[in-house]
């Protein structure tokens, strides 16, 4: 039934999506897709999708669960004649195809790009994989934030380069991949489309991002600078009394009120990048005897954007405080799923739990 006007937009309804992919970056893509109304049919082995056996409770994977709301599961065993003969049958009768298998096992299925173009050209075929459908090579976020260059980047002062958690890499595959399959299917010629995505890509261009461009037109990089901003200095975290702050207070507009503070020189952005540390050690010599609290409040008479660091549990509460409805919504049997993170007209999308193997959403 369609949502009440100037509810959620469910602009994908109508549309079915079959979702072969395993733990985080195809899931999500199809995930999203789902919240925009699409029915998503997930196809797993017997065994299931693979991230079911990582770490979770009595509802299941935490990882299953994250990313595979609103879904029917079906089980399919792609090794046995009748069951592939199955799932080419759910493709004769979709609208897009969301897959993150290896290119290798996709050639040897008959699931190929080039293959699935010749066979459904009706079909919204959206592929992700680490280094493009040409290579074999099998690649997860962590992989894919070292070789971008990201950890690298992201590295501590001393050099040893510093992965980010969360699986960054990932999430900006599924919402690459879950935003273009989503235009392809609206697109109003309605013709079938290949779209091939790249972990390794996605991570350069999201990840990497302004140092593409300062590489690529010939300037070196400063090296890896930790929790400092490269854009602007002094700006990073600093401790206080009772925990640690972020103050990003290196543009020039922030600098000239928070030099009033802390002390030192006018320097320009550029001399104030290349001496960090001494513009750090001013601001911290000033936070250090203070409250969070304290520095935080001095910093908003200031207008200089700030911020506490939290534990992930406060942070949650506090979100939870600012934005009812937000993080994650506990349904009657006692289990949460995730909430979708955008309002509209002050409604979210509405999420129902991940299936099990083989099951409907509820």
């Amino acid at each position: 039934m369609p949502e009440a006007a100037g509810g959620p937009p469910r602009p994908l309804q109508g549309k079915r999506v079959v979702d072969l992919s395993q733990f985080i970056a195809g899931p999500t893509a199809a995930q999203y897709l789902g919240d925009y109304g699409a029915e998503v049919i997930k196809i797993e082995s017997p065994g299931g999708d693979r991230s079911r056996t990582l770490p979770g409770n009595a509802f299941g994977s935490y990882y299953t669960r994250a990313f595979n709301t609103g879904k029917n599961s079906r089980v399919l065993d792609l090794r046995n004649a009748a069951d592939r003969a199955a799932l080419d049958a759910l493709l004769t009768d979709a609208h897009a195809f969301v897959c993150n298998l290896a290119p290798s096992s996709l050639v040897g299925l008959r699931l190929d790009g080039q293959s699935l173009r010749a066979r459904f050209p009706h079909l919204v075929i959206t592929l992700i994989s680490g280094y493009g459908q040409q290579d074999a090579r099998t690649c997860m976020d962590t992989i894919a934030q070292c070789e971008s260059g990201f950890a690298q980047l992201n590295g501590d002062e001393g050099g040893a380069p510093r992965l980010s958690s969360g699986w960054p890499v990932d999430m900006f595959c599924g919402l690459h991949a879950g935003f273009a399959t989503a235009m392809a299917l609206l697109d109003p010629s309605g013709e079938g489309r290949l779209v091939d995505i790249s972990m390794m890509e996605v991570a350069v261009a999201t990840m990497v991002g302004p140092a593409v461009l300062t590489m690529s037109e010939g300037s070196p990089l400063a090296p890896p600078m930790g929790n400092r901003d490269r854009a602007s200095a002094p700006s990073s975290i600093y401790r206080c009394a009772d925990g640690h702050v972020y103050i990003l207070g290196g543009l020039d507009a922030y600098w000239l009120k928070l030099r009033t503070l802390v002390g030192g020189e006018d320097a320009p952005i550029d001399e104030r990048i290349a001496r960090a540390a001494h513009f750090d050690a001013l601001v911290e010599a000033w936070t250090l005897p203070q409250t969070s609290a304290a520095v935080l409040a001095r910093m908003q008479a200031l207008q200089i954007p700030a911020g506490s660091v939290h534990e992930p549990a406060d942070a949650l509460a506090r979100v939870r405080a600012m934005r009812p409805g937000a993080v994650s919504v506990m349904l009657p049997s006692g289990e949460h799923v995730p909430s979708f993170p955008v309002l509209f007209d002050g409604r979210r999308p509405s999420r129902s739990a991940t299936p099990t193997i083989g099951g409907d959403h509820p």
